[in-house]
């Protein structure tokens, strides 16, 4: 029923929850799994107070640190990928809006089901924060399987 399962990571606790949850389903329907990372492109337009711009990281810090969030957030999900026969890749993409990057790679890698966690944040921090998943649920035409 499933050939291409993406997982969308954010580094969260509850990453390997849905990492594990994902492979067993791949595995069931022999399926490749793609877990991404949508990383926030560097702007210092994004930064709406007088600050000075020798303090501010530069774009090679930014990349730096991006690449090593990046490994902090596979590390772990590769090592749990790996103990299982499940064929697997890691993917990041760099867009302003979570939910919408997550939506282009699913569609860039024809997968049929995406699976997310859920914080289960409610009340003012649900609406102060918001909910990539909620945007997600709301704007794919794929299935998209929450975990929690």
């Amino acid at each position: 029923m499933f050939k291409n399962i993406l997982v969308a990571t954010d580094g969260a606790d509850l990453d390997q929850r849905v990492a594990k949850f994902a492979l067993e389903l791949a595995q069931i329907h022999s399926a490749h799994v793609i877990f991404a990372y949508i990383i926030y492109p560097y702007s210092v337009a994004d930064i709406d107070f007088p600050i000075p711009t020798s303090i501010l990281p530069t774009h090679a810090d930014y990349e730096r640190a991006c690449r090593g969030k990046v490994l902090q957030v596979f590390g772990p999900i590769e090592l749990l990928a790996k103990q299982t026969p499940v064929s697997f890749e890691t993917t990041t993409l760099e867009h302003a809006q979570t939910w919408r990057g997550i939506l282009q790679i699913a569609q860039e890698k024809h997968c049929d089901l995406i699976c997310m966690s859920s914080h289960g944040r409610s009340g003012l921090s649900a609406l102060l924060l918001g909910s990539e998943t909620q945007k997600v649920l709301a704007h794919s035409q794929l299935p998209v399987l929450v975990v929690r």
